[in-house]
Formats: structure tokens, sequence, C-alpha cells
């Protein structure tokens, strides 16, 4: 069983619980997901079974786009509504629109976070959230995450603002909104989320949990499974011949040169660092490989992630 689901969690469960469930539907299935998406929120979540686990930090990678709503004068430990109020703003909040869309063009770009203390990443081989539920607050060094679009959907005076974020991998939403609710000078905290794409996983092709798909027996749910290569079909596809495939399974990294004369100058033109998908004559997927740039003999296109085909 070798594929990827796109599922649309609930919010009230963690990513790993719908892990959980896929796995009973699967025994025997390796079973991960592309990304955490924090129990209170719902949204697209991709989950990878058998051989696409394979591919799991290459998901981890992929942008990101949400829909989140800032509800403003109200600060909680957590960022967000599930958190212990920490401050309010007592006075009258007054904004205009015009105000806002400004301060939301000054976060777009790069832009420095500090992790939540509520947040599953680890420190010193613990959980941030677990030293938060016993009190200790610890250190956390600023990320830097990029912010590719932030766009005022609609905004509802005085408190709330829905906004859709497009972003990068280890951008903080709910950071993200108290960060913005400061910079509008009344704080903030995220009062809503729901992740709408990962890459190519959109919310609109997503499966939920109690479809019929999951309760007809493996059969019918592997009609839900998608490809292997579906994360990448928005990417340049390559076609290195049967040398070159050979090569790339057995580990060996080809010169762009050779790989023109096999190809007849169909592989493009090379990115260092650029990862493409890799197909078999007859266009199966292959797995990744990748251009890298030797100063001695140029580009080379290096096996990143392939499959026994």
């Amino acid at each position: 069983m070798n594929g990827f689901l796109n599922i649309l969690k609930p919010p009230g469960l963690t990513s790993h619980d719908v892990v959980k469930y896929v796995r009973r539907l699967f025994p025997g299935t390796k079973v991960g997901h592309g990304g955490t998406l924090d129990p209170g929120a719902a949204g697209v979540l991709p989950l990878l079974l058998g051989q696409a686990t394979r591919f799991s930090s290459y998901l981890m990678d992929l942008p990101k786009v949400y829909r989140a709503e800032l509800f403003l004068g109200l600060t909680t430990d957590t960022d967000d509504s599930s958190g212990k109020t920490v401050d309010w703003e007592e006075g009258p909040i007054s904004l205009q629109k015009g105000e806002i869309k400004k301060i939301l063009t000054s976060f777009l770009g790069e832009i420095e976070q500090v992790p939540p203390m509520f947040a599953a990443i680890k420190k010193k081989g613990k959980k941030l959230y677990e030293y938060a539920r016993e009190g200790i607050v610890v250190q956390r060094p600023a990320r830097k995450v990029q912010i590719h679009s932030l766009q005022m959907l609609a905004y509802y005076p005085p408190t709330r603002i829905l906004l859709e974020i497009g972003c990068s991998k280890g951008t903080y939403i709910r950071t993200l909104c108290a960060q913005i609710g400061a910079a509008l000078g009344y704080g903030g905290h995220m009062s809503f989320l729901l992740r709408k794409e990962v890459g190519t996983f959109e919310l609109a092709q997503a499966c939920t949990l109690d479809d019929p798909v999951f309760s007809s027996g493996v059969a019918r749910a592997r009609q839900a499974l998608l490809p292997l290569d579906y994360p990448f079909l928005d990417r340049e596809r390559l076609c290195p011949g049967e040398k070159g495939i050979k090569k790339l399974l057995q580990g060996q990294y080809i010169p762009f040169k050779e790989l023109q004369a096999q190809t007849g100058g169909a592989s493009g033109e090379p990115v260092d660092g650029k990862i493409l998908p890799v197909y078999t004559t007859t266009g199966e997927f292959a797995g990744l490989a990748g251009w890298k740039l030797d100063r001695a003999v140029g580009f080379q296109l290096k096996p990143e992630k392939m499959i026994q085909i």
C-alpha cells in the first residue's frame, strides 16, 4: 500500500490521532503525516503510506496556505483561544481597513518569530509544551520564516479580522496573529485556523475520516490513495533514460553533459539545489533527484530519494 491521502482533519483531533485511525484501516502499512496541524485547527493533513513515507521531509518543506481569524484586544499564553488570558484591551478598539492593510504589508517577506511555549518542538529532548505545563519558560531562539502572501478577507469591527496567509514551513500562524495584533496596538490572538493547502494538496479535494470510502473495506479505501508523485506534479519532470535511471538507483551521479547526450538535450537547464521528480521511459515515477554544482566537473544529477521500480 503506497501513496498519499489528502485528509480533512476536524478540530478536536491531533494529527497523530488521524494517523492512528488510518493505521487501523491499513494494518501492517507504515503511515505518517506531512506536517502537524494543531488539535484545535481544521484543514488539509497529508498522510503518507508505505513508500510515500520516504518523502516525508519534502512534504514538510512545501509551502502552505491558511485561513485564520485574528481576535483583537485579548492576548493569551498560547497565542490562540485555547490558552489563559494574559492581557486585554480595556479601552475601545478603533481601526480603519487602510490601517490594517498597511500593517499587514509590513509582515510580507522574511520575518522572525519566537516559537510559542505551547509548541511541539523540542528543547534538550523535551517538548516545549511539556515545559509550559510545568510552568517553566525556556529560551527559544527566533526563527526566520517567509510570508508569501497576507490578505485581509474581511474586517468585523471592532475585534475580528479574517486573514488568508501563504507561508513557508515553520511558520506559527497563532504567533503571526499575536504579532499583527501587537503591531496594530491592541494585542490579539488567533481564534480560528483552517489549513487550505499544503503544496498540491488542496482543501477542495480532501476526504473526511467519515467518508464512505473509508468504511467500505480496504479495496474501496485504496481508491482514495494518491500516487507517489502527487506532491511533485507541479514541478518540472525529468526523464534521464534507462541508463540514467539505473545509475540513480545505484546511487551514482550523472554529469549534466552525459545526461544531455542521453536525452537529446531534453533535460532542461540545471539549477543548483533544484529537486525534480524522475520518470522512466514508460512514464513510471522513480523518485527524486537534484542538481548539484561541483566546481571540478560542473553540474551533476544526484539521487535524492529513489524507489525500487
